[in-house]
C-alpha cells in the first residue's frame, strides 16, 4: 500500500500528524485507558500470529501453552512500552499496535548516494537523521538493545546494535557519494541475519530507506533477493513471515517514486513488501491489512 510523501522539495513535515504527539495528562490518563495492560498486550501480540501472521507460528509456537511460555517477555515489555507511549500522549490504539515490535529484531538499510547530500540543499540528508531518530526512539522502547544492525547502501559500511538517542552526529561524518547498490547490500543483511542466521529465532523487520531509483538489471536483481529470502525461509521450516521489508523514499527523485510503485505492484512483492511514505507512523510499519 503507497500513501502521500510529504512536500517534496522542501522536506517539509509541517502539518503532519507527530508522533509521539504532545503529553497528555500523564499517568492518570494511562490508569484510564490501559487497566489490564497485560492481558490486552497478551491477547493483541497472540491474535496477531494466530490469525494476521501466521508464519510467525513457526518461531513463537502454535499451541497457547507455547504462546503463553515464549511471549513472556514481549508481552511484558509490550505493556511497559504502552504505557510509556500513552504518557508520552500517543493514542491508546497506536500505542498498542507499536507494541508488536516486542516481536520483531529490526535492521536499517539507509541511501548514503551522493543525492542524499547534493540534492534539496540536504534536506533529505536532514530527513534522514530525523528519520533514523524517530525509529530508534520508538524501537527503544521494545528492545532496550536498540537496531540489530544499520548499513549503508553504497559505502558498505554497517553499525550493529544501534541505539544512540541522536544520530546527527554519525551520520553528519559520514562519507556520501556514488551510486545506491541497495539489492546487494540488502543481501548482506540477510544473508547475516535470515537466510545466513541457522539460529533464527525472531522474525526480522527490514526497513529500507532509498532517494533514488534501481534501473533494470538492479531492479530485477532487487526482486531476486526479496523473493529468494522469502522462499529459503519457508522452505528452513522459519515461516513466510520470517522476515518483512518495509520501503519508503526520502525526496523528489521521480525514479525513487517510480521503484516503489513498482514494488507495490509487482504480482509476485506485493504481499511480501509495504510502502510507506516519509512520515510514516511508526505503528503502519507492522500493519496487520495485508
Amino acid at each position: 500500500m503507497e500513501r502521500d510523501n510529504v512536500d517534496s522539495d522542501t522536506g517539509d513535515r509541517s502539518g503532519q500528524a507527530s508522533f509521539p504527539p504532545s503529553a497528555g495528562d500523564g499517568d492518570k490518563y494511562v490508569r484510564e485507558t490501559i487497566p489490564s495492560g497485560q492481558q490486552q498486550i497478551s491477547k493483541w501480540l497472540k491474535d496477531i500470529i494466530i490469525n494476521h501472521r501466521k508464519g510467525l507460528q513457526k518461531m513463537y509456537g502454535e499451541t497457547q501453552a507455547d504462546l503463553d511460555k515464549i511471549l513472556k517477555v514481549p508481552i511484558t515489555r509490550g505493556e511497559e512500552m504502552a504505557r510509556k507511549l500513552v504518557t508520552m500522549g500517543c493514542d491508546t490504539e497506536d500505542a498498542k499496535n507499536l507494541t508488536l515490535l516486542t516481536l520483531y529484531d529490526v535492521a536499517i538499510l539507509t541511501d548514503d548516494s551522493d543525492s542524499m547530500i547534493s540534492e534539496q540543499y540536504g534536506a533529505r540528508k536532514e530527513t534522514l537523521i530525523q528519520l533514523i531518530d524517530h525509529i530508534t526512539e520508538i524501537y527503544s522502547m521494545a528492545n532496550e538493545s536498540g537496531i540489530l544492525a544499520m548499513h549503508f547502501m553504497n559505502s558498505g559500511e554497517s553499525r550493529e546494535n544501534w541505539n544512540e538517542k541522536s544520530s546527527k552526529e554519525y551520520l553528519d561524518c559520514h562519507s556520501y557519494g556514488g551510486v545506491s547498490r541497495i539489492g546487494k547490500e540488502l543481501k548482506k543483511i540477510l544473508d547475516k541475519f535470515a537466510t545466513g542466521n541457522l539460529h533464527q529465532s525472531r522474525p526480522l523487520l527490514v526497513i529500507i530507506i532509498t532517494n533514488s531509483g534501481a534501473q533494470g538489471g538492479k531492479k530485477r536483481y532487487l526482486k531476486n533477493v526479496i523473493r529468494d529470502c522469502v522462499n529459503e525461509r519457508e522452505g528452513a521450516g522459519k515461516g513466510r513471515d520470517a522476515v518483512t521489508f518495509q520501503f519508503t523514499c526520502i525526496g523528489n527523485d521521480p525514479d525513487a517514486a517510480q521503484l516503489l510503485r513498482n514494488l507495490d505492484e509487482d504480482p509476485d512483492l506485493r504481499e511480501l513488501i509495504d510502502i510507506l511514505p516519509v512520515e510514516f507512523d511508526l505503528e503502519y510499519l507492522l500493519g496487520t491489512d495485508r
